[in-house]
């Protein structure tokens, strides 16, 4: 797969594993009378981006929040993102970000397998750097990366540790599974990836 492609199918797993928003979501800033959108709750330049992305969406740029909630509006603003339109366009502007985890995984040598590198991807928001690091590491203690249950379980069991996360060891540890359900499950055939086997869960 190729850097963008990567990019895309992080940016759809950060949502449809619930570590980003959704896709019609719309509040106030708290920084200021305009409004945080979409998935990633985008404010300021990068909301009126999305929005001029969107058909429709001009409508809605350069004006604060409390006037399109005076307007009666806000429900229409939230329909128009969560459209097919809105969430491509959502799906595209995230993956300008995804791109950067992309770049940042790719430095981590073994980490090559399409799905291994989608995982990983999507522990990133938080920090890329601290997941990128976390990895080279035990790359460097002789973990087999291109084994997506054996990245899983770094993940399940240690990750937390590893990035002074204690006390949520346990929510991430369900996040690793679910992640993992979630990756192995993808259909990347249109990618030349083939279909994850059940018995490699077993590794």
């Amino acid at each position: 797969m190729t850097k963008e492609e990567l990019a895309r199918e992080i940016a759809k797993g950060l949502v449809n594993t619930g570590v980003e928003g959704g896709f019609n979501a719309v509040s106030c800033s708290t920084a200021g009378d305009y409004p945080s959108i979409g998935c990633s709750q985008w404010e300021g330049g990068r909301a009126e981006s999305l929005l001029s992305s969107i058909p429709g969406g001009d409508y809605y740029t350069g004006r604060t929040y409390s006037d399109i909630e005076a307007a009666g509006e806000l429900d229409s603003l939230a329909q128009l993102l969560d459209s097919p339109e809105g969430q491509e366009a959502q799906i595209a502007l995230l993956a300008e970000d995804t791109a950067t985890y992309v770049d940042t995984l790719q430095e981590v040598e073994t980490l090559d397998d399409s799905r291994c590198t989608i995982y990983a991807g999507i522990w990133c928001p938080t920090s890329h750097y601290i997941v990128s690091r976390f990895l080279q590491r035990r790359q460097d203690r002789g973990y087999d990366l291109r084994s997506l249950a054996t990245v899983r379980d770094l993940f399940h069991e240690q990750y937390a540790s590893a990035a002074s996360c204690g006390e949520y060891a346990v929510g991430y540890a369900n996040r690793a599974d679910n992640t993992f359900d979630y990756v192995t499950g993808l259909d990347l055939s249109a990618y030349g990836v083939p279909v994850y086997e059940e018995n490699a869960k077993a590794e």
